[in-house]
């Protein structure tokens, strides 16, 4: 062979398809050689070799390491002398060495005792694009970390996503720097909204987004009108039950009553009044429809079947949620009697009156909409997706979980509903504008247990977001509780460490079978390391994510206080600041 080049580690014998294997140079020490003062991880799983080809230099990734006396299976020992060293690799594409660019795919398949090189650095760069305009920056290969990783930001907001890890794997850490990037890099105008289930992604963002939280007040206040939902949510939202079907009926019919009286009044709607069901998204007074329904409940009356004849005692107030009084009915069928619909809706009215008053769930009670205008449901849309500044954080800590999952499922549903009727060419979101929707925990409100409107609202923007122009980004520790649907329609996936074998498995089906073992380490990577296959890296990559700074509220607490004995146990500012969030509504 004459003088070796420094890059050489060994050669071809062994082609099946894009399965290549390789023996290692005897001389090669070790499988890790130094090439200009830097570590080359050849032996590395997902680290990258080069083949060439003439004109051109295959690229392939490494899946799999051997000694032949030592391994079974898959690999060269039927072939192989005693002791030989080999690698497993797969072809994934080539360098056009001319134009220095890379492809996918391969046009020609090596022979047997080519030579293999290890991938400097400017084969490297040749294959994965620097950050721009175009591709925006999630890390720095894991086998040479002198080469960054950018993904196409066209493909990864428009075409869904997902980011998966086990708990403490830095899910939250790179989603918080993905973040960062946009909002302090060529995006200044990005459209992002964050649902944050708990809390944690304000800090980090604090400086270049608008967050607003659901225990906020003033401009920090989140607020989703009840009346932007279906009839039997508002009910669900609030009683926690949508009650039987009698009590869904009647509650929807009193709620189309309500909307009808108001669009009549309302100067700055252009609706036909008999258009309006109990489902269409326009205000009406809710502690009216309470009232209605409670009355209907308890009413007595002088003659069972005449509505004129009701036993009155006290009347009460529905702005104050104050119900009214009725005389008790008589003992053996004397007047008062019961109304015919006595006691239908069960405890249904009390728990819906409860519900108004629970200062947790005082976010859907605002804003309320007057006839006099301006239209509330726009501003309250302009809020969610943050008006001018790029991201938007929208934290729901604190709040009950049914009541979160109705409330985050209506804003997906009016984003996605505001973007179909947004057409190309016009100002608004969607096509125009696209709008990336960051979905933390999204297990919760994709699975079987969620609240409808939820679970359709982000099951449709991921089966039709593309076309309108609404991306959804799925991070989650729980791959395995996703639909398949779901996450086949995500084309990018990171994957950080995944400790539970179900959720492996289920990244491992949605993984191409060319990278399977790759898709072996995910158990052990590194904190902050991840694998990211599909659409917007041009090869599935194994990759140490940055770090955010400043970081999110994900960290582990430190033992500190434990060791130093410092700081007390006293739980008085908690409870009072717990106090406060109901002494705060009722002034």
């Amino acid at each position: 062979m004459g003088v070796k080049d420094e890059t050489y580690v060994g050669r071809v014998r062994h082609v099946l398809g894009s399965q290549v294997t390789v023996e290692l140079d005897p001389d090669l020490a070790g499988i890790a050689p130094i090439y200009k003062g830097q570590l080359q991880q050849i032996g590395q799983i997902g680290s990258l070799v080069r083949l060439p080809q003439g004109m051109v230099d295959l690229i392939a990734t490494v899946t799999l390491v051997g000694i032949s006396e030592l391994t079974l299976g898959p690999g060269p020992q039927e072939t192989s002398s005693v002791g030989e060293r080999w690698l497993q690799v797969q072809l994934l594409g080539e360098i056009d060495r001319g134009t220095r660019q890379f492809r996918r795919g391969v046009g020609s398949y090596p022979g047997l005792d080519d030579q293999v090189h290890f991938a400097r650095t400017e084969e490297l760069e040749a294959v994965y694009p620097h950050p721009s305009t175009t591709h925006i920056r999630v890390g720095r290969l894991s086998s040479s970390e002198s080469v960054s990783v950018a993904l196409d930001v066209n493909k990864l907001v428009v075409r869904h996503s997902a980011v998966v890890g086990s708990t403490g794997s830095g899910k939250t850490s790179a989603v918080a720097s993905l973040l960062q990037s946009f909002s302090q890099g060529h995006w200044p105008a990005a459209n992002i909204v964050v649902i944050d289930s708990h809390g944690e992604y304000g800090h980090a963002l604090a400086n270049h987004a608008s967050i607003r939280s659901v225990l906020g007040t003033g401009v920090r206040r989140l607020h989703v009108p009840y009346w932007a939902l279906p009839a039997a949510d508002i009910l669900r939202a609030f009683a926690g039950s949508s009650g039987g079907p009698t009590t869904q009926k009647t509650w929807a019919t009193f709620v189309a009553d309500a909307r009808r009286e108001f669009v009549l009044g309302a100067s700055w709607l252009d609706l036909d009044p008999s258009a309006v069901t109990a489902d269409t998204p326009v205000p009406f007074d809710i502690r009216k429809a309470w009232l209605r329904l409670d009355s209907e409940n308890r009413e007595t009356r002088r003659e069972k079947q005449d509505p004129s004849s009701v036993c009155l005692e006290a009347e009460g107030s529905a702005e104050t949620l104050t119900p009214n009084t009725y005389l008790p009915n008589g003992p053996g069928g004397k007047p008062p009697m019961q109304n015919p619909l006595f006691g239908t809706h069960g405890s249904t009215p009390e728990l819906l009156r409860l519900g108004l008053l629970d200062p947790r769930l005082s976010f859907l009670l605002e804003p309320a909409g007057t006839p006099e205008g301006p239209d509330p449901l726009v501003d309250a849309i302009d809020s969610w997706i943050g008006g001018t500044k790029p991201v938007s954080v929208l934290d729901f800590n604190g709040v009950p979980d049914e009541a979160a999952e109705l409330a985050i499922g209506v804003i997906l549903k009016l984003l996605f509903d505001v973007a179909i009727r947004t057409p190309n060419g016009s100002e608004g979101i969607g096509r125009p504008s696209p709008v990336l929707i960051v979905l933390e925990e999204a297990h919760r409100y994709l699975g079987d247990d969620a609240a409808p409107i939820a679970k359709n609202a982000a099951n449709r923007i991921a089966r039709e977001g593309r076309k309108y122009g609404v991306g959804l980004m799925l991070v989650t520790q729980r791959p395995s509780d996703l639909p398949d649907t779901a996450l086949a329609q995500c084309g990018t996936i990171i994957a950080l460490r995944l400790s539970n074998s179900a959720d492996q498995g289920k990244i491992r089906a949605a993984l191409p079978d060319s990278i399977a073992g790759l898709a072996e380490t995910l158990p052990s990577l590194r904190t902050g390391e991840a694998i990211i296959s599909g659409e917007g890296l041009v090869l599935p990559t194994r990759a140490l994510l940055d770090r955010p700074n400043p970081l999110p509220l994900a960290e582990d607490p430190s033992l500190d206080s434990w060791r130093t004995g410092h700081g007390t146990r006293n739980v008085t500012p908690a409870v009072a600041r717990w106090r406060g969030i109901y002494e705060q509504e009722n002034q």
